[in-house]
């Protein structure tokens, strides 16, 4: 079982990373087209990860009422 504590920590650190890699590309010092692209995926990989974490969170809420 996951509690709303963890999930709320680990939503946030995700969060945070998401922050920094936008931060990065917002400066303008990403090298090339391959690395925007791969930023790019890591960008939204780190955002289906936190739906994951929250649809999972949501469901055991539920299963628990």
């Amino acid at each position: 079982m996951i509690d709303k504590q963890t999930v709320d920590y680990i939503n946030s650190k995700i969060d945070e990373r998401r922050a920094e890699i936008t931060m990065f590309m917002s400066r303008g010092t990403v090298e090339d087209y391959s690395e925007y692209q791969k930023l790019c995926g890591v960008i939204q990989g780190l955002g289906y990860a936190k739906e994951l974490i929250t649809d999972l969170a949501f469901k055991e809420e539920e299963d628990d009422e």
